[in-house]
């Protein structure tokens, strides 16, 4: 007679170890099919529960490419087996497991798998046991959409990272003083009159009828109201605020960034830079989402 192989021989013997060990089987016990539990190789989400039960022995079959190289258990002298072969993991749960209980099991695969490793969690539960479940990897996504959903992920933490820090941060004046845009001499102000204080370009979509500048310790702005004189839509996308020797200054923020209707009038448009040194005229440019600057003021001074 050919001869068993040692896996399945050892298998076998598991499971005669945990059938001998309990004379029957429960009523509600899982039986059906084995349930599959798909890893990604992006790296793993939610964890899955697998349901176990004192005595009764749990499969875990990996399959290709995933081989074991470690295995760790968390209460581990509390099974009665824990076996680990290339790509199966063999669990007997002792009865020192109460019902309810859950446990921590991380797998951990050899050198080059992608996910490297992955967590499950063991449940005790002696009405939904489940003697087999088949873990399998989900075929990696192209090259460009992997590295596109990594450059958003990163994009994504970047901007929670960025969203938590402006939570920390006050409004108001708390928030300048916090940021040390306030000191004792405070913000001040000009009035600024069209064609006497700046000028714009004769064509341009947004026509500005009034406008005010600001000055902190470190920032200056500008704050227009202007009419939307075109026939489409304009959203300021960025600015540039550019001294009467060429030097830009970094713009901080452009508000509001939604987009001002043909037609509007007396719609206010901010835009604050850095200019700890802010001195002589300015010639500010405004633009929309891929365009070149069409809205300009030049001339511009501030307090």
């Amino acid at each position: 007679m050919r001869p068993l192989p040692a896996a399945l021989a050892l298998l076998l013997l598991l499971a005669s170890t945990s059938a001998g060990a309990q004379p029957g089987t429960p009523a509600g016990e899982a039986v059906g099919e084995p349930r599959a539990v798909v890893l990604s190789p992006a790296g793993q989400g939610e964890v899955p529960e697998v349901r176990i039960r004192p005595d009764l022995l749990t499969t875990l079959l990996f399959g290709a490419p995933l081989r074991l190289a470690r295995v760790e258990v968390e209460e581990r002298e509390r099974f009665s087996r824990v076996t680990v072969l290339e790509d199966m993991l063999a669990l007997i749960p002792s009865t020192a497991l109460g019902a309810g209980k859950q446990l921590r099991l991380t797998v951990r695969f050899v050198e080059g798998t992608r996910p490297a490793s992955a967590d499950f969690l063991l449940v005790v539960d002696a009405s939904r046991a489940e003697p087999q479940v088949n873990v399998e990897l989900r075929p990696p996504v192209p090259d460009a959409c992997w590295t596109q959903a990594e450059a958003e992920r990163v994009m994504s933490r970047q901007c929670q990272a960025e969203l938590a820090r402006m939570r920390q941060r006050p409004d108001g004046i708390t928030g300048l003083l916090a940021t040390g845009q306030l000191d004792a001499t405070g913000i001040t102000t000009r009035e600024l009159v069209p064609g006497r204080d700046f000028t714009q370009r004769p064509g341009e979509p947004l026509k500005v009828w009034k406008a005010t500048s600001y000055r902190a310790r470190d920032t200056v702005a500008l704050e227009m109201e202007v009419s939307n004189v075109s026939t489409q839509p304009w959203t300021a996308a960025g600015a540039v605020l550019v001294g009467e020797d060429g030097t830009r200054r970094k713009v901080l923020r452009v508000w509001p960034l939604e987009p001002i209707a043909p037609g509007a009038k007396s719609q206010r448009v901010v835009v604050e830079a850095e200019a700890p040194e802010a001195q002589g005229r300015f010639t500010l440019l405004l633009w929309q989402d891929g365009e070149p600057p069409s809205v300009s003021l030049e001339g511009v001074t501030f307090p």
